[in-house]
């Protein structure tokens, strides 16, 4: 098995794997860990990027799948850029920042509102273009561990569990997520004066039932977001 991973390391132009990141196993630092894989640093070709490797009790057998399911969502400007594959590994551009609870309550001042406000566009922006191509990216209830802020620029990272076989639902999962479910849903919800979840939850049912452009409209306009 090391044998077949040096090998394809090498084909992927992989010349130093780097161990640092805030995610810890043992003594090495990760960029991150999942059930599929855990993301290091390495440099590729001259250039630092991100590395996911394959876990060996993975519940899947290679990292193509996920690697396509990427490339798809690069094509509507969506997600890190994924550059290579093989089996056990995949490239892809290196995205450092925080996660989107963390930094909407970290973000202060004058302006704080419409900041928030726009942060939550740009999130949802993105999760109605993978719903527009019908890709469902699986695990938005929980964008923490799925959306890192690099700046106030949400970039959607771990296709792992997406597909194009199901209904997508990425806008209606990740907004009960920034209203309801998340760490920031208190702050969010102050800060857009909303004393009640109604409005945004019917508005959700209906854009689940009819994903037009109108449906979508009305979803921001429930979180004082106007277009």
């Amino acid at each position: 098995m090391a044998r077949s991973r040096i090998k394809q390391l090498e084909k992927l132009g992989v010349t130093q794997v780097l161990f640092g990141g805030r995610t810890k196993i043992g003594r090495l630092g990760l960029v991150g860990i999942g059930t599929v894989s855990v993301v290091v640093r390495a440099t590729v070709k001259g250039e630092e990027r991100a590395l996911k490797i394959r876990r060996c009790d993975a519940n899947r057998s290679t990292m193509i799948d996920e690697f396509r399911l990427t490339q798809a969502a690069n094509r509507i400007g969506v997600g890190p850029y994924a550059e290579a594959a093989s089996k056990d590994f995949i490239v892809m551009q290196l995205i450092e920042g925080e996660d989107v609870d963390d930094h909407l309550r970290g973000i202060k001042g004058v302006g704080t509102r419409g900041r928030v406000r726009e942060i939550l566009h740009r999130v949802l922006n993105q999760c109605r273009k993978l719903d527009l191509v019908g890709l469902d990216h699986g695990q938005l209830s929980d964008l923490r561990k799925h959306v890192i802020m690099a700046g106030d620029e949400p970039y959607i990272i771990d296709f792992e569990s997406s597909s194009l076989g199901r209904s997508p639902k990425n806008v209606t999962t990740a907004t009960q997520h920034l209203l309801i479910g998340g760490r920031s849903a208190p702050l969010v919800k102050r800060l857009l004066g909303l004393k009640s979840h109604e409005e945004v939850l019917q508005a959700l049912k209906n854009y689940k039932k009819d994903m037009s452009d109108e449906n979508y409209v009305a979803v921001l306009n429930t979180l004082g977001i106007f277009i």
